[in-house]
């Protein structure tokens, strides 16, 4: 089949994968080859308050932001730091380490996001 679907019910109202204390994350397609290097998988990842996540990406992946309530704070290990909103676009370049956190009552952060990676690859 050339394309596939899955209806808002399979995908953005599902609540992914509990990853961590304060994080979320689920792979819902990915392209079906069997070069490994090349796969693309794509998904939605949520991340409310608690403990930081901090994760060291083994792949490139981009995000972008479907919706925030309270500050959703993103800090890469420069220091570099972002306050992502509705819209916005991030690149995560493969070796950055990324700590993730959403601060204020009822917070969260939701993305989507599409990398270079295995399905359910973490």
């Amino acid at each position: 089949m050339p394309m596939e679907f899955l209806p808002t019910e399979k995908a953005f109202d599902v609540l992914p994968p509990k990853i961590s204390e304060n994080s979320y994350l689920g792979d819902i397609m990915t392209t079906k080859n069997t070069d490994a290097e090349h796969t693309l998988t794509s998904g939605f990842f949520k991340v409310v308050p608690g403990e930081p996540l901090v994760y060291t990406y083994p792949y490139d992946e981009m995000k972008i932001c479907l919706e925030t309530k309270g500050d959703m704070i993103m800090i890469d290990e420069t220091g570099t730091t972002i306050h992502p909103k509705k819209g916005d676009t991030i690149y995560l370049k493969k070796g950055c380490t990324i700590t993730f956190k959403a601060e204020g009552e009822d917070a969260y952060g939701r993305f989507f996001y599409c990398g270079l990676k295995a399905f359910n690859q973490l």
